[in-house]
């Protein structure tokens, strides 16, 4: 990387770091919020969906992660550099789903590297959670064209990723990060006055939809509408809130 690049990269994180601290004070802190660790969940504990037991649910999605990685139902299959399948605990009660990979993702195969994805790892940290703690993934699990929405025939072709991937974690709870991530979950009532907020559920497991990171990085005013979705998960969860340090 030349120096350029790193000069860029650094006014990046920089830039990044101002808008979590910001947001950190719009949510009422002094400072970033401290994640308290998350309890050690125990496979078949009450209150999880259920599901496979550990050994199982790894197994699945590693047979299900190789199968995505050489996909070829669909067109995006043609300009990936890398599939992108999935990150975080399938041991987890939490589960947040993005619409698809974007550049970063593409070069290194791992769902939200980039700048939302650092956000979305401070609103999980802010949680409570840790980032291990909590499983990541997308509708789609190739890199749409210029970033774009994944089309119906493509979040259809890789429907089957997703649902598996959901199958065998069967978590308590789904946070569906953006329209995309609502719709391909049918969590999108034609007769709801609005998506963002309104619990819905996907097989019997309760979705939170709320914006996606990117869009808090160009609607900073949504930040606090996020946070109050997060929070009714936590809720949901019988998690406290987060303590926060100055």
């Amino acid at each position: 990387m030349g120096t350029d690049a790193r000069r860029m990269e650094a006014a990046d994180l920089v830039r990044m770091t101002g808008e979590l601290v910001r947001w950190a004070r719009e949510l009422g802190a002094e400072g970033l919020p401290a994640a308290e660790p998350a309890p050690r969940r125990v496979a078949g504990a009450p209150g999880r969906a259920s599901g496979p037991d550990a050994g199982d649910r790894l197994r699945v999605l590693e047979e299900l992660s190789a199968e995505a990685a050489a996909c070829t139902r669909c067109g995006l299959a043609e300009g990936r550099t890398k599939s992108v399948f999935g990150r975080g605990s399938p041991d987890t009660e939490l589960v947040f789903i993005g619409e698809g990979p974007g550049y970063h993702e593409d070069q290194q195969g791992l769902p939200f590297v980039g700048r939302a994805g650092q956000l979305l790892d401070r609103m999980i940290e802010a949680m409570g959670f840790g980032t291990d703690q909590v499983y990541i993934c997308n509708v789609v699990k190739c890199r749409p064209p210029d970033n774009r929405t994944p089309k119906p025939d493509e979040a259809a072709a890789c429907q089957r990723f997703l649902v598996g991937q959901l199958e065998a974690i069967a978590p308590r709870v789904i946070v569906a990060l953006g329209r995309c991530a609502a719709e391909n979950l049918g969590c999108i009532r034609p007769e709801a006055r609005g998506w963002r907020g309104v619990w819905s559920e996907w097989h019997a497991i309760p979705v939170m939809p709320t914006y996606h990171p990117a869009f808090l990085l160009r609607n900073e005013n949504m930040k606090r509408p996020v946070w109050e979705d997060l929070q009714k998960v936590m809720a949901r969860l019988g998690r406290p809130a987060p303590r926060t340090r100055s």
